[in-house]
């Protein structure tokens, strides 16, 4: 029930933990349809109070048929602090009306049914039950009754070190409905408004004549927990922490050359009306869902934009020194000229504004009321273009670049990210702009138009340091992420954070621990020691996730694409050697993560899938809603290559040679084997992984196992894996120094009468490949081959000595004599 209401509470959309889902019936569309009346805050308040297990009496009231609403009054009190209908008006498509009253729900679809057909006379407006804002207050309310109440006892905010590393917190009620309201309050007045409402209810809960003293101890308690008299703050500036903070973030920010210089800071998308806000209307349509709408393109802009004008000597952003900027653009940084400041409703809406019913018809819009900008880096540029009008440079350059004909895609490609390049050094009057990669391509769109999309990571230069941003350009979704780990501290930044690091060592209450955590893991990212930087101290955390899975989340957030692989490589590689139940948390989590990528992605999708699902054999009942058949994968995603790569990580990550077998048996299942075993086996790299980290790390014992298991697979058509062993035995020989033990244990596995000549013609095909050396080799160390014991073994040895003395005279001219291959 927990997590069914954190799922409503915070929904996925577009691999982002959001609290805006494109839903009719979503909680945080039934509080902004009512932001106007205090009740919404009350009802925060009132959940924040259940959460601690305070009984407060709100209720469902179901007496009256469509009359549902939320109620919280005393007895013998006229005054409601909460009158709220639970049935909301919305639009939907006509042929969903039914489907609104069979389920007392909206389809996710009706949003993009809007914007696709953005006919007004094929929706009609209807009353829609909002189901999951019942569902989140009856968990609530379910928290003050057991067995609740006594679970809320294990998820108490910690007050030691040990118990905060526990991570229990995290799975309580207290913690998901205050990182609700850190979400959804984005300014400073609703937030003091918030504030008066909990102390309000507690107020009237301490004196109101049916709490027990049971529950009036707990209300005194928690009044003095969440509030300080502010004339004792003063008195006692130990425990004003907000000092010792902002001293250390105006450090920070004083040293950056970005506005940004946590991922925390950037500002996301949020659901935006498509007309004017009108606060006064009283049949106000703009609240529906399907009247609004998702920025993302909007505030991947609104964030480059900051970043292009951000001044990092002053610490703010302005327009002043861009020429040709619009007048809308200026009045927009004169009012949010403070880059650190949250990104409300009202700046989402009023930088909507700016970038929205641009004149340019070049500028391709989702809605007909041109809003929600179309993904795309040149419609991109075209704003831009609309938004510098009377910038001459840059308007010139965009015409002569875009007008102009390509004959081919990618030369197209490379002019237009060139004219982005220069377009954002025209304008960064602060920054040297550069770029440092991109995966961009054309592709077509919904309406069969070709766009740019992919990906660009652009590099910001300023003061001596470098730092680097990427904009995700998706036809349905775009993205701003940072890309750097922002470590170019100054000394005084370094300094103070090692200061409070020391001061807050000892803490012994869970703010002052929650401080000391994050003050340690920014050090560890200033020393590239955390799990997202460090692979060896993934494994730490992995290890400690077996008794507190909930560790992770302790370790910084989990944003990297490369973080991300390695925790699910080593996940599935490790539960081969006990089988996960379904209910498991840490099969939760990591499925959790496979959640947050782009599955759509194919670059996304290979390196999060491929390894781990083709090295368990249980991924398909451990993530069943997940399409990904490792039996029947294109040779694009699944080749040779891929193989090898697989092998490699799985030496790496496997703990036990338990392990090890179990995954290396899942691999050879897979049909690629039954068609590429000699392709996989017969290069270098091959003998490298399978011969060299292998045996150092599991012993020869592991390599027998191996060559065992591949022979009795039904794999080996055509006695290939006696070939594979004998390309292996001359890598063996060539390396300097080479290793006797391999040598004999590969030698012992060779019958030189199936060595084909196709096999000696491929062989003298490699270049590098030291035919008199290997012979050497084998002289040398005849007696350690055991030739003295019987003929077999003699004849066994000259026949391939002849192997290899055909190879020496057959070698293809320009193949070198020296062995290039040095270990």
């Amino acid at each position: 029930y927990y997590h069914k209401t954190m799922i409503y509470m915070f929904p996925c959309e577009n691999n982002n933990l959001s609290i805006e889902p494109c839903r009719n019936d979503s909680f945080t569309r039934f509080l902004r349809a009512h932001c106007n009346e205090v009740d919404s805050l009350y009802l925060l308040a009132a959940l924040l109070l259940l959460s601690e297990g305070i009984d407060v009496p709100i209720a469902i009231e179901k007496n009256i048929h469509s009359g549902e609403r939320i109620l919280l009054k005393f007895d013998f009190d006229e005054f409601s602090f909460i009158d709220l209908p639970l049935w909301l008006e919305s639009i939907v498509p006509k042929e969903a009306d039914q489907q609104m009253h069979d389920t007392n729900s909206v389809s996710e679809n009706i949003d993009l049914y809007i914007r696709q057909e953005n006919i007004m006379n094929e929706v009609e407006r209807i009353m829609v039950y909002q189901k999951e804002t019942e569902k989140i207050v009856q968990f609530f309310k379910s928290l003050c009754i057991e067995p609740f109440l006594s679970d809320l006892e294990r998820c108490r905010e910690p007050e030691t070190q040990k118990n905060f590393n526990l991570g229990y917190f995290l799975d309580s009620p207290g913690f998901l409905i205050q990182s609700y309201i850190f979400e959804y309050i984005d300014n400073v007045e609703q937030y003091k408004l918030f504030l008066d409402s909990v102390h309000t209810l507690l107020q009237k809960l301490l004196y109101y004549m049916k709490t027990s003293e049971q529950q009036k101890k707990l209300i005194k308690e928690i009044i003095d927990y969440y509030f300080i008299d502010k004339n004792g703050l003063y008195r006692n500036m130990r425990r004003n922490h907000i000092i010792d903070i902002c001293n250390l973030k105006y450090k920070i920010d004083r040293s950056s050359i970005l506005p940004f210089t946590s991922i925390e800071m950037v500002p996301s998308y949020t659901r935006v009306p498509e007309n004017e806000y009108n606060p006064e209307s009283i049949e106000d349509f703009v609240q529906d869902e399907a009247l609004q709408y998702s920025d993302h393109v909007e505030t991947m802009l609104l964030n480059l934009f900051t970043c292009l004008t951000y001044n990092p000597e002053t610490n703010v952003c302005s327009t002043e020194r861009i020429p040709g900027a619009s007048t809308a653009l200026k009045v927009f940084f004169n009012k949010y000229s403070v880059p650190t400041e949250s990104a409300s409703q009202e700046k989402h809406r009023d930088w909507c504004r700016v970038v929205s019913r641009l004149s340019n018809p070049n500028i391709r819009y989702v809605r007909e009321s041109r809003t929600e900008l179309c993904g795309g880096l040149e419609n991109i540029i075209y704003v831009i273009y609309e938004l510098f009008g009377e910038n001459i440079n840059i308007r010139a350059a965009i015409e002569g670049t875009i007008n102009s004909s390509h004959n081919r895609r990618a030369e197209r490609v490379e002019s237009i990210k060139e004219l982005f390049l220069n377009i954002l050094t025209c304008l960064a009057t602060s920054h040297k702009i550069s770029i440092e990669s991109s995966e961009l391509e054309y592709l077509p769109t919904e309406n069969l138009m070709f766009g740019m999309f992919g990906s660009i990571v652009l590099g910001f230069e300023a003061k001596g340091k470098k730092e680097s941003i990427k904009l995700d350009i998706l036809s349905k979704y775009s993205k701003f992420s940072l890309v750097s780990d922002f470590s170019a501290f100054s000394e005084d930044a370094k300094n103070e954070l090692m200061d409070m690091q020391r001061i807050y060592n000892s803490a012994k209450s869970h703010i002052k621990i929650t401080i000391w955590n994050y003050l340690n893991n920014s050090i560890e990212r200033l020393n590239k020691k955390l799990p997202a930087q460090n692979y060896s101290a993934v494994v730490g955390m992995l290890d400690q996730m077996r008794s507190t899975p909930n560790y992770i989340f302790l370790c910084g957030r989990i944003n990297s694409l490369l973080y991300k692989m390695s925790i699910i490589n080593y996940r599935l590689i490790y539960s081969n050697i006990k089988k996960l139940t379904k209910s498991n948390q840490i099969l939760r989590i990591t499925s959790n993560i496979i959640g947050s990528v782009r599955l759509d992605n194919p670059r996304e999708r290979k390196m999060i899938l491929l390894t781990p699902f083709i090295c368990n054999c249980n991924h398909k009942e451990y993530f069943p809603s997940i399409e990904y058949n490792t039996d029947n994968l294109p040779i694009s995603e699944f080749g040779v290559v891929d193989v090898r790569n697989a092998l490699s990580v799985l030496i790496d990550i496997s703990e036990t040679e338990e392990s090890f077998q179990n995954s290396f048996q899942c691999i050879l299942v897979h049909a690629i084997f039954n068609r590429e075993l000699f392709g996989i086996f017969e290069s270098y790299r091959s003998f490298e992984i399978m011969c060299i980290n292998l045996v150092k790390k599991y012993k020869l014992v592991t390599l027998t196992w191996t060559l065992q298991r591949i022979k009795s697979s039904r794999i080996d058509h055509n006695n290939v894996l006696d070939a594979i062993c004998f390309l292996w035995l001359s890598y063996a020989c060539i390396n300097t120094p080479y290793n006797l033990e391999v040598i004999y244990h590969l030698y012992t596995n060779i019958d030189p009468l199936k060595i084909t000549s196709r096999c000696i013609a491929h062989m003298t095909s490699i270049r590098g490949m030291d035919f008199n050396r290997i012979l050497m080799v084998l002289e040398a160390e005849k007696r350690a081959l055991g030739l003295e014991t019987n003929t077999e073994s003699v004849e066994k040895y000259e026949r391939i000595k002849k192997h290899f003395q055909s190879c020496a005279t057959s070698v293809v001219p320009g193949g070198s004599s020296i062995n290039p291959i040095t270990i």
